[in-house]
C-alpha cells in the first residue's frame, strides 16, 4: 500500500506545475533578429561584474542593492531559482558567445532551442565564468547549465527543468599594506591569506505540469502539481596559523574544513478555475527538507496553503498570490499584489508584498572549526514592500519613473561580538526608500540610456550610495555599399556617491554589515568604460576598455574591505546566432 502511494504520488508529478509557473507560462517564438545576450547595450553590461574589485556575477552593480537589509541579505552568494525562458523555434538556434581579457577573465554562453514534432520544446542554456581577480588569491569561477522539455495544449502541459551550478571562490582576506599599491601593480601587493577557499554547489530538478477537466465555452477546472529537489552544498577550506585569525577554534588551529549541505523535497497540488478573465487556483505545499552540518543534522516537514488569483479586463489586470504555513515553519506567511495598467503610450504598475519568514537554515544551526550556534527558537522576520512604477514610450523615446518603499523588522544579522545570529541590532529593522528614473532616446542612429537611482536609508549608512548614476551611449554605421558591416561605437558611464566600506566574514561567506565603520566613507567615484562591435549578420565581435577611472581616481579607494580600486583592462568577445 506504502508503495502504491508513492508511485501515485509521483506519477502525479507529471500532471503540473505550481500554481502560479506553468499554468501562466509564456512561449515567445524565436524572431530572425534575435541574438544570444541582446542587443549590444545588453551585451555590454553582461559583463560588468568583471569591472568590479571584487567579483559577485550576480549583480551588475560593484555594489550592494537594498536587498541587503532583507531577509538573507547578508549573504554573498545566494542560489534561488531560476525560471529559463521558453521559446519556440521551428529551426534547431545555437547561440554561441565568448568573451576573455586581462586578469584571467573568460565567459563562454551557449543557448540552444528547437521544437520538435507533437509540440515538444527544448530550451537549454549553458554559462562558465572565470577571473583570477584583480588580487592575489581571488581567483573565482562559476558554472551554471539550466534546461527545459516541455509540452503544452488546451488540455494538459508537462515540463521537466533541471538546473545544476557551481562556485569555487578563493578568498584573499584583502591587502596587507594599501600603500603598496601607490607604487606597485594591484596583482604584484600581497595579501592576508594565501590558502583559503570555498566551493558552493546546488542542483535543482523539477518535473510539473497541468491537466483540464472540464473545458467549456465559459470556463476551464483542472489539477496542477509540482515535484520539486533540490539541494545547496557549501565547503570552506583554510589553512592558516588560525589562532591569529580567530578568536575560536573548535577542532583544528592549522586547518579548516567546514561543510553544511541542505536538501529539500517539494510537491505543489492545487485546483485552478480559469475563464475568459479570472484565473484563480488553491493548493497544498508539503515540504521535507534536511540540513547536515559537521555534527548536526536537522529534518523537518513543513505544510503550506496556496492561493493565486489573477483578473484581466481591457487594459487592466491585476494579480494576487499568497502562502501560509500550517506545520514546520512557525505560521510563515507572504502576500503579494500587483495592479498593471496600459494605454497607447502610459502604462502604470502598482506592486505591494508583505509577509513573515524565518531564518535559513545555516542562520538557526551552524558547527564549524571557527564558529557554532544553535538558535532552536527562531522569530519571524517582517518585511514589506510597495512599489509604484509609470512608463511613457512613443516613438523611440522612453523614460520611467519609479518609487519603492521598503520596510524591515526582526532582521538576523550575524554578530561577531556573541559569534551569533541576532535580530535585535542596528540594522534589524529599517525604513528604505528608492526613487529611480530611466530614459532612453534614439535620433536616427545615435541611442542614449541613462538611470538614475536615489537610495535613502533609516540607517544612515552608505552601505547603498545615495546616488547612482550610469547609463550607456551608443552609435551604429553601415560600411561599405551594401551596409552589410554594422559597426557600433559605444560609451558606458558610472558615477556614484559616497560610500562605506563592507567587511565581510569568508569562513561563513557573508557581509559584515554590522561592522560597518560610519567614519571610514570613500569618497565619491566616476568611471568609464569604451566600447567598438562590429556586425555581420548574426556574427558579432567587440572590444572593451573597461575601468577608465582607475586612471584619475585614488588606487586606495575600496568598497570592500582590504579590496581596492580595480586597474584598467581589456576584454574580446563574439557572439555567433545560426538556425540549422
Amino acid at each position: 500500500m506504502k508503495a502504491l502511494i508513492v508511485l501515485l504520488f509521483l506519477g502525479a508529478s507529471f500532471l503540473g506545475d505550481t500554481q502560479n509557473n506553468l499554468l501562466n507560462v509564456q512561449y515567445d517564438s524565436l524572431r530572425s533578429d534575435y541574438r544570444i545576450d541582446g542587443d549590444f547595450f545588453a551585451l555590454e553590461k553582461a559583463t560588468h561584474f568583471f569591472d568590479a574589485a571584487f567579483i559577485n556575477i550576480d549583480h551588475s552593480s560593484p555594489y550592494l542593492s537594498t536587498s541587503a537589509y532583507t531577509t538573507y541579505g547578508s549573504k554573498i552568494h545566494q542560489f534561488r531559482r531560476q525560471s529559463i525562458k521558453r521559446v519556440v523555434s521551428p529551426l534547431p538556434h545555437v547561440g554561441f558567445g565568448y568573451t576573455f581579457g586581462l586578469q584571467g577573465a573568460q565567459r563562454l554562453v551557449f543557448e540552444y532551442q528547437q521544437a520538435f514534432k507533437g509540440d515538444w520544446i527544448l530550451n537549454t542554456k549553458i554559462s562558465n565564468v572565470k577571473s583570477l581577480g584583480y588580487f592575489r588569491n581571488m581567483e573565482l569561477s562559476k558554472t551554471d547549465i539550466l534546461a527545459t522539455v516541455s509540452k503544452m495544449s488546451e488540455r494538459f502541459g508537462i515540463s521537466l527543468t533541471g538546473r545544476t551550478s557551481k562556485l569555487l571562490r578563493t578568498w584573499s582576506g584583502g591587502v596587507i599594506d594599501a600603500s603598496l599599491l601607490e607604487v606597485f601593480a594591484p596583482l604584484t601587493v600581497p595579501v592576508n591569506k594565501s590558502d583559503c577557499n570555498s566551493e558552493l554547489r546546488y542542483f535543482d530538478i523539477e518535473a510539473s505540469g497541468f491537466l483540464t477537466i472540464i473545458d467549456n465555452e465559459r470556463f476551464k477546472i483542472g489539477i496542477s502539481n509540482a515535484l520539486n529537489v533540490n539541494g545547496e552544498n557549501r565547503l570552506f577550506d583554510e589553512r592558516d596559523t588560525l589562532a591569529g585569525l580567530y578568536s575560536s577554534i573548535y577542532f583544528d588551529s592549522l586547518a579548516s574544513r567546514d561543510q553544511y549541505q541542505i536538501g529539500r523535497l517539494e510537491n505543489n497540488s492545487a485546483f485552478f478555475f480559469k475563464n475568459d478573465f479570472i484565473d484563480y487556483s488553491f493548493g497544498l505545499a508539503p515540504t521535507y527538507w534536511n540540513y547536515r552540518n559537521m555534527n548536526l543534522y536537522r529534518d523537518t516537514f513543513e505544510l503550506d496553503f496556496l492561493h493565486d488569483f489573477q483578473y484581466r479586463r481591457n487594459r487592466m489586470e491585476f494579480r494576487h498570490e499568497a502562502s501560509l504555513n500550517t506545520i514546520g515553519a512557525s505560521k510563515s506567511w507572504s502576500s503579494k499584489n500587483e495592479l498593471f495598467y496600459h494605454q497607447k503610450t502610459w502604462s502604470f504598475a502598482l506592486q505591494s508584498e508583505v509577509g513573515q519568514e524565518l531564518p535559513e537554515l545555516y542562520q538557526r544551526f551552524y558547527s564549524a572549526n571557527n564558529t557554532f550556534y544553535d538558535n532552536t527558537n527562531m522569530n519571524r522576520q517582517s518585511f514589506t514592500s510597495h512599489s509604484i512604477e509609470t512608463v511613457y514610450a512613443k516613438d523611440d523615446f522612453e523614460l520611467t519613473g519609479g518609487y519603492q518603499l521598503q520596510t524591515n523588522d526582526g532582521i538576523y544579522f550575524y554578530d561577531k561580538t556573541i559569534s551569533n545570529w541576532s535580530n535585535e541590532t542596528a540594522l534589524s529593522s529599517s525604513i528604505i526608500q528608492r526613487l529611480y528614473l530611466k530614459s532612453s532616446i534614439k535620433i536616427q542612429k545615435f541611442i542614449w540610456k541613462q538611470e538614475y537611482q536615489l537610495t535613502n536609508s533609516s540607517l544612515k549608512k552608505y552601505i547603498v550610495p545615495l546616488h547612482q548614476l550610469n547609463g550607456s551611449i551608443m552609435t551604429r554605421l553601415g560600411l561599405f555599399k551594401a551596409k552589410k558591416l554594422k559597426v557600433t561605437f559605444g560609451l558606458s558611464y558610472r558615477l556614484n556617491s559616497k560610500t562605506n566600506v563592507i567587511p565581510i566574514i569568508e569562513n561563513i561567506g557573508i557581509y559584515d554589515l554590522l561592522n560597518v565603520s560610519d567614519e571610514n566613507l570613500q569618497n565619491p567615484i566616476f568611471t568609464m568604460g569604451a566600447m567598438l562591435g562590429m556586425e555581420i549578420e548574426t556574427f558579432r565581435f567587440f572590444v572593451k576598455f573597461s575601468n577608465m577611472g582607475y586612471l584619475w581616481n585614488s588606487p586606495t579607494w575600496q568598497y570592500i574591505q582590504g579590496v581596492y580600486l580595480p586597474e584598467t583592462t581589456l576584454r574580446v568577445g563574439l557572439t555567433w546566432d545560426f538556425w540549422n
